[in-house]
């Protein structure tokens, strides 16, 4: 993804929850099994520092 630095980590979240890091910046991700919504997407990735028309 645009050369960024990309990490997830399970560990960093109870449950079904982790975190995923972009740069400097993260954002948790709920149940990985599961879809979201698209309101939960553009916060994720408001959270981010992404575009939505960078996606």
């Amino acid at each position: 993804m645009r050369g960024l630095d990309v990490r997830f980590v399970a560990s960093e979240g109870s449950g079904s929850h982790g975190t995923l890091h972009v740069r400097t910046r993260r954002t948790t991700v709920k149940d990985r099994k599961k879809e979201i919504g698209r309101g939960l997407l553009k916060k994720m990735l408001s959270d981010l520092g992404i575009e939505e028309n960078e996606f």
